[in-house]
């Protein structure tokens, strides 16, 4: 048996095991705080797990009396994060990093989003991915002014997300400590990723001004005027089934990070809740979402090479645009298709083990591809048997790279292309994912079949211009023939998964099953992820989204829930 297919169902027998866990009750902040004061910020020592709303900007607050601009820098801390194994390298530190942020209209907004780890010099260390947060003023604090602001760590390796706030004081020339507590993530349960961190860095600050500060204003100013419209999932759920189904217990007190539905251009969204209370910055939460890497940015990449160059590339040979596979008669007549589709006749190696040492601890592009090229042959040619392989959607994002290269010139990346010509206008510019690290400093390439870090924003957007069909605004961005044929809407089933429990069938990366709902057949189409990350397409037009890592696969309730919303059958 498959060994991570193995592990998925030793979870959720773990897990229907557990005893309900008691909710969060600890105290919330109240005037003046008694969590999080200047005394405890100045001092070093690890403060108590507590309620995230010390993070946030309470509504007594006042409007800082001074803005921010500059450079905090750390070196490499050890972190308080109590797992029930022994550390990976670096896992337990928080890596030595620099970050610069100015503040505008209340705001601190950082200068870079994405700070990469170290895993260029061999020690395995965390991203740091940080989002824009809130600058304020209370009056206990005298002439000092507070800051906070979401942080994500992200390894460099299988792409999981620990979900953080930091916090500090700031006054002239001078910080405090930043404090560090992550009480969500979306990361591997079974291999002991999920707990609490806290961690207090010693800051080192200098005031600068930076050259680039109106636009990096004005990139924020419009990634929020073009956010989806947010509205509290109670507005739609009104017999709060969906929400019940986001809530359910788990082997925590808040197992899913995230949950909404998207219908007519706007989300609904439940708020999100982590072991201390719900999460102060919704909006920039980043997830880990795995798998569903291989129809978010997979699928999308194809499917806008589709139509840039037209339907032919499907058809692509890969063994023309990867010499390591070329002399291998196992990948003769393998086509780009097939990739995606999971039908290249090949060995994939999917077993956690093998995984590792493929795709997983390999750093750069030649070392993982050269990997591949030693598993051998399976029984069926291609296009002939479902065989899901991860190493498949590496496979055609280093052929689709050299593809484009032939069309666009060499130095060409075709992640920039997608990003400038989908990303950027649909308004998802801040979406990123993990690429692999070469030893000659240059950029690399999307892993694509896991890696991706989006917000609930980038989740919407991409999965609404799926829904869409490829069109953005009038134009036709993605190739809508393919689009059509991943959701379903055509009289093509797609591939069969010989009733693969994740699925009856697949169609170009995305997985599609049969509900029954109200004396109704729905066939839903979804974007699967490790640990239980889903986005559902139903043919009503909604999308519901729901990432979390404790191995929920059993959607019927959330089906059923959406339908009583919006009908598919009426």
């Amino acid at each position: 048996m498959n060994i991570i297919i193995l592990l998925f169902q030793l979870a959720l027998v773990t897990i229907s095991c557990q005893k309900d866990p008691d909710l969060w009750t600890g105290p919330v902040i109240t005037e003046p705080r008694d969590e999080l004061t200047l005394q405890q910020l100045q001092a070093e020592s690890i403060l108590p797990l507590m309620d995230m709303s010390f993070f946030a900007k309470p509504e007594w607050a006042q409007t800082a009396t001074h803005s921010f601009s500059g450079a905090i820098s750390f070196e490499d801390t050890e972190m308080d994060f109590p797992i029930e194994r022994a550390y990976y390298p670096g896992e337990n530190i928080f890596p030595g990093i620099t970050l610069d942020f100015i503040s505008h209209d209340g705001e601190l907004i950082p200068i870079k989003n994405e700070i990469p780890g170290y895993r260029s010099s061999g020690n395995d260390s965390w991203n740091v991915l940080v989002g824009t947060g809130k600058i304020w003023h209370e009056e206990a604090d005298g002439d000092w002014n507070r800051a906070s602001f979401p942080l994500s760590l992200s390894d460099s390796y299988i792409g999981q997300v620990k979900n953080c706030v930091a916090t500090f004081l700031y006054k002239g020339d001078s910080v405090s400590n930043v404090y560090v507590q992550c009480s969500q993530e979306t990361a591997d349960f079974n291999d002991g990723q999920v707990g609490n961190i806290r961690v207090m860095l010693m800051a080192d600050y200098k005031a600068r001004t930076y050259t680039d500060s109106l636009s990096v204003i004005e990139k924020r100013k419009r990634i929020k005027a073009e956010r989806l419209p947010v509205h509290p999932l109670s507005e739609i759920d009104t017999d709060h089934k969906v929400a019940d189904y986001f809530e359910k217990a788990g082997y925590t007190n808040a197992p899913t990070s995230l949950g909404a539905i998207v219908m007519d251009d706007q989300i609904y969204l439940q708020a999100p809740k982590t072991r201390h209370g719900l999460y102060p910055y919704p909006n920039e939460m980043r997830q880990a979402v795995y798998s569903v890497s291989k129809s978010m940015t997979g699928a999308l990449a194809l499917f806008y090479f589709a139509e840039r160059y037209g339907n032919e590339l499907f058809d692509a040979v890969i063994s023309e645009y990867v010499p390591a596979l070329a002399s291998l008669p196992e990948w003769h007549g393998v086509t780009f298709s097939n990739t995606l589709n999971m039908l290249t006749g090949t060995e994939g190696g999917e077993d956690a083990a093998r995984m590792y040492e493929i795709m997983v601890q390999p750093r750069s592009a030649e070392e993982v591809i050269n990997n591949i090229a030693g598993l051998g042959d399976q029984a069926a040619q291609p296009g002939e048997a479902f065989n899901y392989a991860s190493t498949n959607l590496f496979v055609l994002s280093y052929a689709l790279q050299n593809y484009v290269e032939e069309k666009e010139g060499t130095g060409s990346s075709y992640w920039n292309l997608l990003r400038e010509n989908v990303l950027v206008p649909i308004g998802a510019e801040d979406f990123t994912l993990l690429h692999t690290v070469e030893s000659d400093g240059s950029e690399g390439i999307p892993l694509l079949a896991y890696g991706a870090w989006p917000t609930l924003d980038n989740v919407a957007k991409i999965a609404m211009l799926f829904s869409k069909e490829g069109m953005y605004r009038g134009q036709q961005i993605l190739n809508r023939e393919k689009c059509r044929e991943a959701l379903g809407r055509t009289n093509w089933k797609g591939y069969s998964t010989n009733n693969d429990w994740r699925g009856e069938y697949y169609r170009h990366s995305f997985w599609a099953t049969d509900v029954r709902s109200n004396g109704c057949k729905v066939n839903v189409t979804y974007m699967l992820g490790y640990g239980g990350n889903y986005v559902w397409f139903f043919p009503s037009g909604a999308i519901a989204i729901r990432f979390m890592d404790e191995y929920d696969f059993d959607f019927k309730a959330l089906v059923k829930g959406v339908e009583r919303i919006r009908s598919s059958c009426e």
